[in-house]
């Protein structure tokens, strides 16, 4: 029904779009969390100074698990699309983001 709907009036390669969706997702995750954190935080210490702080504590996994909720919305609309390949680039980066999570 929505075959590739981005994709027809221009051709892309699939491997470009796989990195496209893997550009997507490694930015988006960042810019979610960074607007989460000025959300949220209202102390007096700069956001470096906080990320350091947190990144000494167990929030850091919380905070990157907030973060890759718009993606995981981008990986199932993008399924819903049909736009595969954009899918697995997100996807990869969803992985990526985990890995962070589980590392730290």
């Amino acid at each position: 029904m929505y075959n590739n709907f981005i994709t027809m009036k221009t051709k892309i390669s699939p491997i470009l779009q796989m990195f496209i969706g893997l550009a997507a997702g490694l930015i988006v995750p960042l810019v979610f969390g960074w607007f989460t954190l000025l959300r949220f935080y209202s102390g007096e210490l700069s956001l470096f100074e906080v990320f350091l702080f947190i990144k000494s504590t167990p929030l850091i996994m919380k905070l990157l698990f907030v973060a890759v909720l718009p993606n995981m919305f981008a990986v199932f609309m993008l399924n819903y699309f049909e736009l595969w390949n954009y899918c697995r680039g997100v996807f990869v980066a969803i992985m990526l983001y985990i890995a962070i999570a589980v590392i730290i």
